[in-house]
């Protein structure tokens, strides 16, 4: 997932670097709630209180999801940046992607 939101990085055109800059910045912070979350659960695991395995998988397969929409919805949207002009282009995005 890093290499390709890295991949994605070096698409953007210079002006725009903030959208990919921003998604990093989301990812780290999903990666600190997962690791608060892991860090929660062995606490509770050390003072007796089991985890539910469905849940656990449900919180892990959740936060995976997650980042993967937010990069398919970063790929589209560069691909619009890339594509802007284009007349036969057809835009992932209605409303555009310059305001």
């Amino acid at each position: 997932m890093q290499a390709r939101l890295k991949e994605l990085q070096d698409r953007v055109p210079e002006r725009h670097k903030d959208l990919a800059k921003y998604t990093e910045h989301v990812f780290a912070a999903v990666d600190k709630l997962v690791e608060e979350h892991r860090r929660v659960t062995a606490i509770n695991a050390a003072a007796g209180i089991k985890p539910d395995g469905e849940e656990e998988r449900n919180f892990y397969r959740h936060m995976k999801q997650l980042k993967q929409v937010m990069l398919v919805e970063l790929e589209k949207t560069v691909e619009d940046i890339e594509h802007k002009g284009y007349k036969n282009w057809e835009k992932n995005y209605d409303d555009g992607v310059d305001h």
